[in-house]
């Protein structure tokens, strides 16, 4: 059956136990969070290891996904302690991983070959010949940048659709225009330090791309070679009006961006989703 025939689903973030429960109540399909100290959310919208098996079942109680987020990038020394963590999930009821790392996702699908493998926004795939390297991995789903054009966006889905493998869009989130997203080394650039947090090995704060955690250093004022102020703040984007052409491209999932975001903004937004999809008739 053609990828454009199904129900294309909402994915919403996960940031805290209150916000789950509202999440299990909107019309979703599944919902992502991530582990602390794993994740490139803020620590306090991150879910300890122990807690992984009750959202699942929750999930499944309500005829939801539960996807685990492990989207960064371990160092060499954090290999093995990576693994085990995502191992430890997966026994805990996670059949969905979210991920950037390639080595991360062959042993996976090595040792897992029922847990679904969707490449991150993280692991920038701006090419079809990028979403076939990770459909060679094993990957059941790519999740596109919100950088790519719609036509780009069709192109890359129509490639993957003879391989089964399926495109997510991030339809609201934070775009930035300084860098593509999963790519940025500002932060650690300008104030990267060596710390033991407890969590892991050693986290690299300032890295969003080794520990998660990011310092905005693009949001701050900054001063041209002439001295006028001016800024690289990342802008929040909705890109609703590219639904259409998304759906008719075959876009399996939309997903919103934003663990802090409180339920009632997400609640509001995913409203308007499902209300443009059910526009679609053709889609319903």
């Amino acid at each position: 059956m053609p990828l454009a025939d199904k129900r294309c689903e909402i994915i919403v973030p996960c940031g805290d136990s209150q916000v789950l429960s509202c999440i299990l109540s909107m019309d979703v399909d599944a919902f992502y969070f991530g582990i602390r100290g794993w994740s490139r959310a803020d620590r306090n919208q991150e879910f300890s290891l122990f807690q992984v098996e009750e959202l699942c079942e929750r999930a499944q109680e309500k005829g939801k996904r539960a996807l685990l987020s492990f989207n960064l990038m371990p160092s060499p020394m954090e290999a093995e302690q990576a693994w085990r963590v995502v191992r430890e999930a997966i026994l805990r009821g996670v059949k969905e991983v979210i991920c950037s790392d390639p080595f991360l996702a062959i042993r996976i699908k090595e040792n897992y070959p029922q847990v679904d493998i969707h490449a991150s926004l993280g692991a920038v795939v701006l090419s079809s010949e990028e979403a076939h390297f990770w459909a060679d991995l094993g990957a059941s789903r790519v999740v596109l940048s919100p950088h790519l054009s719609s036509q780009e966006i069709e192109e890359i889905t129509l490639s993957l659709a003879s391989r089964s493998v399926e495109t997510e869009v991030m339809i609201f989130g934070v775009r930035c225009h300084a860098t593509m997203l999963g790519l940025c080394r500002m932060s650690s650039y300008f104030d990267m330090n060596l710390e033991n947090s407890g969590l892991r090995t050693v986290i690299w704060s300032g890295s969003s791309k080794r520990s998660g955690v990011c310092y905005r250093t693009c949001s701050q004022e900054w001063l041209d070679h002439k001295g006028r102020e001016w800024e690289w703040a990342p802008e929040f984007y909705w890109d609703l009006w590219k639904l259409p052409a998304l759906l008719q491209a075959g876009v399996r999932a939309l997903k919103i961006g934003g663990r802090g975001m409180g339920w009632k903004k997400m609640r509001a937004l995913v409203k308007a989703i499902r209300e443009k999809i059910r526009e679609e008739e053709s889609y319903v």
